[in-house]
């Protein structure tokens, strides 16, 4: 199990967004909108369409990036590319057209006669946990240009579409969580009986909340990152968790793009040692 991945500081918010055909109400731009229900669409499927080239100003570093609330199907497929060069001619990083689905259903866990191909979630089930995609870059790269290209021609609703692109550093903590950390489905809907026993349900869109802690980190790492962290995204900012990096089949199920859901303290418990609870909501 590999420590928990925490990305916290998004290049995209203060970049220039562009590249494809995107619609003129749904344009490419929104994908730098921390709302993820706020997709960017574009005006088909055709590769050539299906691009956005997103410009840092400047060379940053970049060990993550995400894709939230798309709607690539289980064929679908994406190409990251980083470099210096704006048309990526010789990049620093390509990813070549990869999965943007990973297989995520162990084997014997379906259903009988239940099958899905290369055991990938079905487009139902995949609906649900906001279509999601990431990649984490083993050695993270400087780089001012970011390209990512969408391929899925046969999506049968004609466009592509996503809510939300994330493209940073990521924090990974020397020391992982503590055991105890947790996940959780928040449904807020409300019942109420008539009457006669009868149950009416105000059905409420259902989210995920993580608990998590960090303990026995030294003084440079808690204040350089945790602290940061807090500081410059408070409760309002967007941050994208990880639990576990190495765990290809369930990461979708621990991985929440969201925003810190209380303040805690920094605490110095042992010489030289320090902690801080952590509680992540899913942005919807």
């Amino acid at each position: 199990m590999a420590s928990i991945l925490i990305s916290y500081r998004n290049h995209v918010d203060a970049a220039v967004v562009s590249g494809g055909s995107w619609s003129a109400t749904l344009p490419v731009t929104n994908l730098a909108d921390r709302q993820p229900s706020k997709v960017a669409r574009t005006i088909g499927t055709d590769p050539i369409v299906t691009v956005a080239t997103v410009d840092f100003g400047e060379p940053e570093p970049v060990r993550f990036v995400a894709l939230i609330n798309h709607n690539l199907t289980q064929s679908g497929r994406w190409r990251i590319r980083l470099g210096n060069d704006p048309l990526l001619a010789s990049p620093i990083l390509d990813t070549g057209n990869i999965d943007i689905w990973p297989a995520a259903i162990p084997f014997g866990v379906g259903e009988w006669g239940e099958f899905n191909w290369g055991g990938r979630l079905d487009a139902d089930d995949a609906a649900t946990y906001g279509a999601q995609a990431f990649h984490a870059i083993d050695t993270p790269v400087r780089a001012r240009f970011l390209r990512i290209d969408l391929v899925d021609a046969g999506n049968p609703a004609g466009f592509l579409q996503a809510g939300r692109l994330v493209a940073g550093p990521a924090w990974q903590p020397s020391v992982n969580f503590q055991y105890g950390w947790s996940i959780e489905q928040v449904d807020e809907s409300e019942i109420k009986r008539s009457l006669g026993g009868q149950a009416y349900v105000n059905v409420r869109p259902r989210y995920r909340r993580l608990r998590f802690t960090l303990d026995h980190l030294g003084k440079d790492e808690m204040f350089g990152h945790a602290y940061e962290l807090e500081r410059l995204k408070g409760k309002g900012g967007d941050i994208m968790v990880i639990a576990d990096p190495d765990d290809g089949i369930h990461a979708h199920r621990h991985t929440l793009y969201g925003a810190l859901a209380e303040t805690a303290p920094i605490v110095n418990g042992l010489p030289g040692r320090f902690s801080r609870r952590f509680v992540v909501e899913e942005l919807l």
